[in-house]
Formats: structure tokens, sequence, C-alpha cells
């Protein structure tokens, strides 16, 4: 239960961790940032062999944040909320799905909330300003259990996990009711919610909709969300707690491994080329009343990207280095750089696609897959069973086709090689061609500009890439371009 919603005012000397104010300039878009409190009760659950919740732990009090990002406005807000489940794999605060889709929100005037997920991410708040964040509070209830034997994931003895469950489910039905004092959006009038998570975040999408999305308390009066947007991840059910051990996943029986979730309301997974080997192999797309799915890949692409972990952080630096949260990519020069492949409007494509399926019955397009096959071992230092096959270049085959993967200008690989041999695995590597073979395969940068138009136009008719981003796609593909010597 909320019994708080307290907004935590900015002043010249305390502003949110992660503020986007500078990095995507939001008074230019009539946008402002707001950052709210949370305070009430959360039950801690556990589940029987059968799925079945059960109350462990009842009337936990806590504390946690929302970060806010609307139009300044009720009357240039598009209905659409998207509800970020903040990602926490690095202990802190990540607002990846807002990177991928600022321009797409701002544009159409949609309202963001990102809401941490963990009490990993606290420590980080508390480094970057203690008494801005002196009240965040995800203290375990009962710290004195022993925790679970060796190591896992989501288990800090002074955090409990289990909180998020209610802390979300009762944010979600506050935010249906205009009239409420517990609204963050009171005045906004009627919304459309859409549950997204990054990486990580990805199956608290999966463990919210097996656990609490169809309890009969919590669609009396409609879904808990009107869709479901799942990135760089795949179907794995989250624990429920603290020491619940490793995440469930969810096979439905299907063959080779191939993963599943089914719910009636839409739900469309987006993965780059670091998971749909492993944790994003999904089962196929569907079109059922109860069962609406889509999986789009992207090749060329990696968990992380230069514009993702490097240069989106760049205007908040002194805040990052303030909560030792400093992010790097560990490759090595002579091997490349770091990859930095434009993706973010096919992410912008598919929401739009989920908000279109959801409001207005559209189904959303499917997608070509990029082409795998079954190995017996290894094929590469990931350690996948899974090979994504490759062109001439070495770069994925099939997929959502874009300039970067039409129009190659370097060597794409998922993972990069660190100095002393090992594998980051989840941020990739760029390796160029050099300018003989540039000037070979294109010519000039004006004729390969006219290719990546060509290239951009026919994922726009596929619906995989929005007209209104085509011009940064295309700019940013020549411009990379034009940088390598063509």
């Amino acid at each position: 239960m909320i019994q708080k919603m307290q907004r935590i005012p900015v002043t010249e000397d305390s502003h949110p961790f992660i503020t986007a104010v500078k990095a995507c300039n939001l008074s230019a878009h009539g946008y402002v940032e707001e950052e709210f409190f949370q305070t009430g009760s959360a039950n801690i659950y556990d589940e029987d062999e059968n799925g079945k919740l059960s109350v462990t732990i009842p009337d936990c009090p806590y504390t946690t944040r929302l970060i806010l990002r609307r139009p300044e406005t009720p009357e240039k807000f598009s209905g659409n909320v998207i509800i970020e489940v903040l990602n926490s794999s690095a202990n802190y605060d990540i607002d990846r799905d807002w990177m991928l889709l600022w321009r797409k929100i701002v544009r159409d005037g949609d309202i963001y909330i990102g809401i941490t997920s963990k009490g990993h991410a606290v420590d980080a708040l508390k480094r970057f300003d203690p008494a801005r964040y002196a009240a965040i509070n995800w203290a375990n209830p009962t710290p004195e259990r022993k925790g679970p034997d060796g190591p896992t994931f989501d288990f800090m003895q002074q955090y409990e996990l289990g909180l998020f469950w209610d802390m979300i489910v009762d944010l979600a039905k506050e935010l249906r009711k205009d009239d409420s004092d517990l609204n963050p959006l009171k005045g906004f009038g009627k919304n459309w919610l859409f549950l997204a998570g990054w990486s990580q975040s990805g199956s608290y999408l999966a463990r919210i909709i097996h656990s609490f999305s169809y309890l009969p308390e919590n669609c009396t009066d409609g879904p808990l969300f009107d869709g479901y947007y799942n990135t760089g991840s795949g179907a794995g059910d989250k624990p429920l707690n603290s020491y619940a051990g490793t995440q469930r996943i969810n096979f439905g029986g299907m063959p080779s491994g191939k993963q599943i979730i089914v719910t009636k309301e839409p739900y469309i997974a987006v993965n780059t080329e670091s998971e749909n080997r492993n944790f994003g192999y999904w089962a196929d797309d569907a079109d059922e009343p109860n069962h609406k799915f889509r999986s789009w890949q992207i090749p060329c692409s990696s968990h992380d990207s230069k514009y993702t972990l490097l240069d989106y952080y760049q205007p908040m630096m002194d805040d990052m280095v303030k909560a030792d949260t400093i992010q790097t990519w560990e490759g090595m020069p002579e091997n490349g750089g770091p990859l930095d492949a434009p993706y973010e409007p096919i992410f912008a494509a598919a929401l739009k696609a989920l908000i279109d399926w959801a409001r207005l019955g559209i189904p959303a397009p499917h997608a070509p897959r990029i082409r795998t096959e079954m190995t017996f071992e290894p094929t590469d230092l990931t350690g996948a069973l899974v090979a994504n096959r490759k062109d001439i270049f070495g770069n994925a085959l099939g997929g959502i086709r874009y300039p970067v993967s039409d129009c190659p200008t370097a060597s794409y690989q998922s993972y990069t090689v660190r100095e002393d041999g090992s594998v980051q695995m989840m941020f990739g590597t760029a390796k160029p061609f050099d300018k003989a073979l540039l000037k070979a395969l294109y010519g000039d940068s004006e004729h390969y500009r006219a290719l990546v138009e060509k290239s951009a136009d026919r994922a726009i008719a596929k619906g995989f890439v929005l007209p209104e981003d085509r011009e940064y796609l295309v700019e940013t593909v020549t411009e990379i371009a034009k940088a390598r010597g063509l």
C-alpha cells in the first residue's frame, strides 16, 4: 500500500541522479523532469511448486524513488505512460530504455517513469547525494535470516528484492486514478500503461506477468498494464525475493530451448546479438487473443553500445564520478573500437508498434530473425551453442535490416576481447574496414549516403524505423562512414 507520494525539489545544490535535463535538453522539447519518493508498505512473497503465491512477511516499510519526465502541460500528453523498471545490473539506476526511446517519447508527448528496482542501487544513490537520498529505504525486514548457499545475483544482506512487487503493482493502480493524491500524474487524465525493462529488468516483466498481472484483485477494472516492452532480455522470471535463488526460465515446452512469454496484452521483445543466441532465443510470434507476441532482432549490435554506455553519460560525468559508477569499453584499440551502430530508431519503432497494437488493435509487424544454427560446441569466445550465421564481412545475416547492416563500414561483433584474453560479453567491437575497401564498396560519401537513404526507406516501409527518425539515422550512419575515411 502506498502511503505517501512526495515530489523532491531541485535546487542549486541538489538534483536527481541520472538526470536527463542536460543530456536530452528537455526544456527545448517542452518537457520537465521530476523526482518523487514513494513511501508505503509491501509484502514479501514466496511461491509453491505450482507457482501459487503466499505472503511470508507482511507490511514491510519502504521508500523508493521515481524519476518522471513529462510534457509541461497535460494538453500535450499523448495518453501513453512508459514505466521503466530501472536496470540495476551495475548496482546503480540505469534508465537504458529511456536512452533508446527519449526522442520518440518527447516527440509524441508520452510520459516516462523510471522506478528503482533493487536495493543494490541504493548505495549509489546515497554516494551521489547522501542528503537528498537519506529517506530511501529498501531495508531487509529480517536481516537475521541465513542467506542462500553460495552467491546469488540478487542477495545483499541489508536489502530485500521482494519489496519491489507491491511497489510496482500499487503504483500502476494509482496511476489509473486521475483524482488520487498518490498519483504523480494527477490531472493528466486517462492513460495507457506500458511496462518496460532492459536486460535484467526484463525478468521483472516476466515475474509480474506470471505472478501478479492476472490476479483478480489486480485486473478488476482492466489490465494491470496495457502492454509489455522487453529489451535486451529473455523470458526468465525474476526470483520473488532475495533468498529465492536463481531465476526461472520459461521454455513452455518449446523445442531447441526456445523461450516463451504468453500474455493477453501485446508483448514485444527487442534483442541485440548479445542475447539472441542465449536468453533472447525466442519462440515464434503469436497473434492469438491470449497470446500476443513479437520478437525483433537487430544485427550488427551488442547489448551495450558506444552511445548507451559512453556518449549518453558525457553531460553528467561529474555525477557518475561522484556515485562511482563510471563505465568503460574494455577492448584493445588495435582490434577496433566500441560498437557504434545507431540502433535506437529500431527500439523506438518497436515501442510505437506496441502502443498501436494495444490502443488501436493494429498487430505489430513480424520481423525476420537473425539466421542461426545449432552447434555442439561453442563457435566463438562467447561460449554460445547457437551460432549467428555471418556474411563475407563477418556480420550477422537476417534480422531487421537497416543501414548499418545493409551498408556496413565495419565488422561488428557482439563482444569485446580484453588485453588479458578474457571476454566482455555485453559491449561489442566495431572493426572498421580500411579505406581501400570502403572506396571499392561505395566510391565516395555521396554515393554511400544515397545507399543509406534507400536502406532507411526500406526499413521505414516495413515498420522497423519511424519516418521521424530517418534523418537521425541517415546522418549518424553517414558521419560514421566519413570518420572511417570514406
